[in-house]
């Protein structure tokens, strides 16, 4: 088997690393720290899996949140696998693991997670035994187990267990089986046997005794039953004595609820004192309530209307403040003087129109001599400007005397303006003239009458506007103001009717409240309090008179027992009846006892034959586990014996390379390496470390030799030779380079001196 190369995606403190191996000799010289270690505990995880927790959290990365691990390919037997696998950080159940045969590029089903086991027929203890030589297993020496587990390697290479562990568990069982002992399974097979059977014996004994007691039961349960016939004879004597008794208690709380009752009456009296004998109801209370809100709502009604009403005073002022403060104009008067406004207005209308009236003599020969001038004014200007382009002196002659005409035409037209605006200016004046003496004698006669309300305006259609509304808000406000005054003297009417009312009624009765509306409140408070007190009276009543009838206080009688002796009676009945019931007890529990038992009797005796059965089959059993460890031991020699020798030529052949004088030795059938000597056998743990390591070192080898005889196994070498002298070192490196023509050989160091190239 060789390992073609690997990838490690993420595993201890390596990441994203690939290398691919030589079929021969790979070298690896790293620094301390780097994790050669890490790679190879990568190789032998990726074939067998984490051995344990603390390994696992070991290698898992530190910042590693997911899965992590990588690929690995190998060649077995010519054929090359490609190893796929990912270790969850927290749960191994979640661990993956996929194998390829690069040939078809197919997927392996059904191949186990022991990848080792599958290709090398190894376990993971047996691998790291022989294949995988880190350097504390070759420092370790010889003063180790390491003779053990060679011998184990050899003996139980294709098993799951070694011999010494099949051993081992014999020996156990054997132990836990023993008969000539205190403790062991057979003895204690044999105490419960004992146990048994006197359990059955005892129950046999508590048949008979079961007859004996149910007898006692009997003579129990008789007087028992006397006694009962007694205490019932007593117990009617108590009752009647209580019921005597419990009548008289119940007189005392009879005459409780009719003292009740009277005091009842008297709070109701009491109460009823304010209505001074008179019956009323509580409607009738509401309806005086209902009365005297009214009443309220009147008065706030009369108080808002006396504020809004005014007196004859406001009158007055509001008389004054319209101008009518002296005296109030006719309607005679108010005619009158609307009829010289519009005489005025006439007037003023007719002088206005002779103002302005139009002339009748309208200046036509002076606008036809405008337009006759702005005719020639235009032709001039033409003239002009055809005499000016073309210098033709007489056009610009001609065109300066138009213009010249032109303008005396406009001079002209004027003048005859001025004449007839002269004319038709005389003739409105002399018409005008008639009614100017009138005007002002109606004028004056109009501002006069203005003046009495304080109206200087010249504007008379509307002073007469004025005056007319005033005049009618004089009138409004005089013709509310009666109203008001007669809808109060309704109010007051009303309100003292109302008053007459509630004081007749409420004067009736005894109240001490100051004000209507408290002695109103009060009268319901006391109305409610009646109702409650005689609602309350009358199921006091009811209850007095049940609780006489029903207890039947109307007849008692006097007893003649004496209730100490009788209850005397009673207590020494019922403590004869409970000794006798404890007694009872105790002999009815001793038979479901003897009867549970008796009852286990077929079991007990079941179970004493399985014992007999058992105490037989486990004597046989250990008589045949303490032949089969002779058996084993004697099969084990046999086994040793044969590698011996193919052990000790591979050996020979390691330790000829690599010791100058070859010395003789020897191996027994444990594979315990000692030098034979003149003074007989010498073990190496008697030698130097070197000597030790270098031994270590080619009985590994040639273990690797006998396990794999046909596929040739790659070989870890971890840093074995860190203590090693030049001279040996030397030797080793050249046996290193010779046993990778045989081997696949995965060599690490941190020294290059150690390096083999």
């Amino acid at each position: 088997m060789k390992i073609l190369s690997l990838y490690i995606e993420s595993f201890g403190k390596l990441s994203d690393y690939l290398f691919d191996f030589s079929p021969k000799m790979n070298s690896i010289y790293e620094e301390n720290g780097w994790g050669k270690t890490t790679m190879t505990v990568f190789i032998k995880t990726m074939l067998y899996g984490f051995t344990n927790k603390a390994e696992r959290e070991r290698y898992t990365p530190w910042n590693n949140k997911s899965a992590f691990g990588g690929t690995l390919k190998i060649e077995v037997n010519g054929k090359k696998y490609r190893i796929d696998r990912k270790f969850d950080p927290k749960k191994s159940s979640n661990d993956t693991l996929s194998v390829y045969d690069l040939g078809t590029n197919l997927e392996l089903t059904n191949i186990g997670n022991n990848i080792g086991e599958k290709f090398l027929n190894l376990n993971v203890d047996s691998f790291e035994r022989s294949v995988f030589i880190p350097q504390k297993e070759l420092e370790e020496g010889f003063g180790s187990d390491i003779e053990a587990k060679l011998a184990n390697l050899i003996g139980g290479t294709n098993d799951s267990q070694s011999f010494d562990e099949a051993v081992s568990i014999l020996n156990e069982k054997s132990k836990i089986l023993r008969l000539n002992s205190k403790k062991g399974l057979i003895l204690d097979k044999k105490k419960e046997l004992a146990d048994i059977q006197n359990e059955i014996s005892d129950c046999n004994n508590k048949i008979t005794g079961i007859n004996d007691i149910e007898r006692q039961i009997d003579d129990i349960n008789t007087e028992i039953k006397e006694l009962n016939d007694k205490k019932k004879e007593v117990n009617l004597k108590i009752i009647k004595y209580s019921k005597e008794q419990d009548k008289k208690s119940k007189v005392a709380v009879a005459k409780k609820y009719y003292e009740d009752i009277e005091n009842t009456q008297e709070l109701l009296r009491q109460n009823n004192e304010v209505f001074n004998g008179i019956n009323i109801t509580p409607e009738d209370v509401l309806t005086i309530r209902a009365k005297n809100k009214e009443l309220i709502s009147l008065k706030y009604e009369y108080e808002l209307k006396q504020h809004e009403s005014g007196s004859d005073e406001k009158l007055d002022e509001f008389k004054s403040s319209l101008g009518f403060k002296d005296n109030l104009p006719t309607d005679e008067e108010i005619a009158l003087a609307s009829k010289r406004v519009q005489k005025y207005q006439n007037i003023k209308g007719i002088i206005n129109a002779h103002t302005d009236e139009p002339i009748k003599k309208k200046p036509i020969m002076a606008i036809l001599l405008v337009i006759i001038s702005t005719i020639i004014l235009f032709a001039g200007l033409t003239l002009l400007v055809i005499g000016v382009t073309s210098a033709k002196e007489v056009l610009l002659t001609v065109g300066i005397v138009t213009m010249i005409v032109s303008v005396l035409g406009y001079i002209l037209s004027l003048a005859l303006f001025l004449i007839n605006n002269s004319q038709n200016q005389s003739t409105s004046y002399t018409k005008v003239k008639n009614y100017d003496f009138e005007l002002r004698e109606i004028e004056g006669q109009i501002r006069d009458f203005f003046g009495r309300f304080h109206l200087y305006s010249s504007d008379f259609p509307n002073n007469l506007y004025i005056v007319r509304s005033n005049l009618a808000r004089y009138n409004d406000a005089l013709s509310l103001n009666a109203k008001k005054k007669d809808e109060n003297l309704r109010l007051e009417r009303k309100i003292n009717e109302y008053e007459k009312i509630i004081f007749d009624f409420l004067n009736r009765f005894k109240t001490t409240a100051p004000t209507t509306e408290e002695k109103i409140g009060e009268l319901n408070t006391h109305l409610r309090r009646k109702s409650e007190i005689e609602n309350n009276l009358t199921i006091k009543e009811n209850t007095y008179k049940q609780y006489v009838k029903l207890n039947g206080l109307n007849e008692i009688e006097e007893s003649e027992e004496d209730i100490d002796s009788l209850n005397a009676v009673i207590a020494e009945i019922e403590a004869k009846l409970s000794d006798l019931n404890k007694v009872l007890t105790i002999k009815s529990n001793r038979i479901v006892e003897f009867e549970t038992d008796i009852s286990r009797l077929d079991d007990l005796s079941e179970r004493e034959d399985e014992l007999k059965e058992e105490i037989r089959s486990l004597e046989h059993e250990y008589e045949i586990i303490n032949q089969t460890i002779e058996y084993l031991k004697k099969a084990q020699t046999s086994l040793l014996e044969k590698y011996v020798k193919p052990m000790k030529d591979s050996v020979d052949k390691y330790v000829s390379l690599l010791l100058k004088n070859n010395k003789d030795y020897s191996i027994d059938v444990n594979f315990k390496f000692q030098f034979i000597t003149k003074n007989g056998l010498k073990g190496i743990d008697q030698y130097s470390r070197g000597y030790q390591t270098i031994i270590t070192l080619c009985m590994r080898l040639a273990l690797i030799d006998c396990l794999y005889p046909k596929e040739k196994p790659f070989v870890v070498f971890d840093d074995p030779f860190v203590n090693f002298d030049d001279e040996k070192l030397e030797l080793c490196k050249n046996l290193m380079s010779d046993i990778a023509n045989h081997y696949q050989i995965i060599y690490f160091t941190c020294h290059d001196s150690r390096v083999i190239k």
